[in-house]
């Protein structure tokens, strides 16, 4: 999964509408796993998109509006209904396949149209901020069942968002954009410990900028410390005290984030 990162109006979403070949390039090309897709049109580039406000057919049930792209691809009813009945379960609806869009909640509408987007079975799907207009209380375990998810179908992914812990929880790489450029593409480790410029540290946040300039040669540093990156410290000794409270549990997914990392753990009880 790639997360174009960046604020508002420095052209992620742009080049995702790009990418889906609903925005005309100046220049350049548009290639999809080696192919050339920049004269292709949309519908034959094999790509599937999740809007950030969902575009569901309020019209159409939730299980028509998951089989819209297979009917219109001309799969056999059997096979839409066979795709439909499997990604229902795969979301957690499938007691609410013959509802409409307005009876649903929000988050339950975002996993509808992310099932829509998957049902044809898209090379890459394109992802625009999609989480964005819900709760803080649904966002964080929405993204991170969709993490799960999408590791589980080997689905590639561009994820648009404005959100640096949403980009460095889901991401593999991170694209920071300025101006319509990205300014850096690294693992979410390598770009919080190892920002190339200034630019980027400033917007990642969090770091301690020390402005310095180059002493005159000979020079050396006689006193003072150095400040050691965290992951070149090592645990010289630990101890459980007394008090502690032990839970046996198996390690269902991690989440890491800029300054913290979430662990979900399955106790035997099959409590998560």
């Amino acid at each position: 999964m790639l997360a174009l990162l960046g604020g508002s109006g420095c052209g992620k979403t742009t080049l995702l509408r790009a990418v889906a070949g609903l925005q005309p390039l100046s220049s350049g090309r548009i290639e999809l796993a080696g192919r050339d897709v920049t004269a292709t049109p949309t519908a034959q580039r094999g790509i599937g998109v999740v809007f950030q406000h969902y575009a569901l057919f309020p019209n159409l049930s939730v299980a028509d509006n998951i089989g819209f792209g297979l009917q219109a691809r001309g799969d056999t009813t059997a096979q839409q209904q066979s795709r439909i009945a499997e990604l229902l379960a795969l979301i957690g609806l499938a007691e609410h396949a013959a509802k409409r869009p307005a009876q649903l909640s929000g988050g339950q509408r975002q996993r509808v149209a992310l099932a829509r987007a998957l049902a044809p079975r898209p090379s890459l799907l394109l992802l625009d901020e999609p989480f964005s207009a819900l709760d803080e209380s649904f966002r964080v375990p929405l993204r991170r069942s969709f993490r799960q998810l999408q590791r589980e179908l080997g689905q590639s992914c561009v994820l648009v968002t404005h959100d640096r812990d949403e980009a460095f929880e889901l991401a593999d790489q991170v694209a920071v954009m300025f101006d319509g450029r990205i300014e850096q593409c690294s693992p979410p480790t390598e770009l919080w410990q190892r920002p190339r410029s200034l630019r980027v540290a400033d917007f990642l946040g969090a770091f301690n900028r020390l402005d310095a300039r180059t002493a005159p040669a000979p020079w050396q540093r006689d006193t003072g410390c150095w400040i050691a990156p965290l992951a070149a410290l090592q645990v010289a000794s630990a101890h459980t005290p007394q008090d502690a409270w032990r839970l046996n549990a198996h390690v269902r997914a991690a989440h890491p984030g800029r300054t913290h990392t979430s662990v979900e753990l399955q106790a035997p009880s099959d409590q998560t």
